[in-house]
C-alpha cells in the first residue's frame, strides 16, 4: 500500500497551489524584514536580498519532487 493518499494529478495541483501561496507569503515576509529590520546600508540589503532570493528554491524543489513521484509499482 502506498503511503501517499493523493494520486499524481492531485499532488501536482496541490504542489502548484502551495508554491504560489507560499511564494506570495514568503515575498511579503522578506519585504517586511528588509524594510523594517535591516540596517540602512547597501551591503546589508544586498546580502539579505541575495539570500532571501535564493532561499525559497530548496523548499520548492522538495515540493516539486514530492509532486513528481509516480504511482507505478516496482517490478518484482
Amino acid at each position: 500500500m502506498s503511503r501517499d493518499f493523493l494520486p499524481f494529478r492531485w499532488r501536482s495541483t496541490v504542489a502548484v497551489l502551495l508554491i504560489l501561496v507560499g511564494l506570495v507569503i514568503y515575498s511579503l515576509l522578506a519585504m517586511v524584514v528588509g524594510t523594517y529590520f535591516l540596517p540602512d546600508h547597501w551591503a546589508a540589503e544586498l546580502g539579505f536580498y541575495l539570500v532571501a532570493g535564493i532561499a525559497w528554491v530548496w523548499p520548492s524543489a522538495k515540493l516539486i519532487g514530492w509532486a513528481a513521484r509516480t504511482d507505478a509499482k516496482p517490478l518484482q
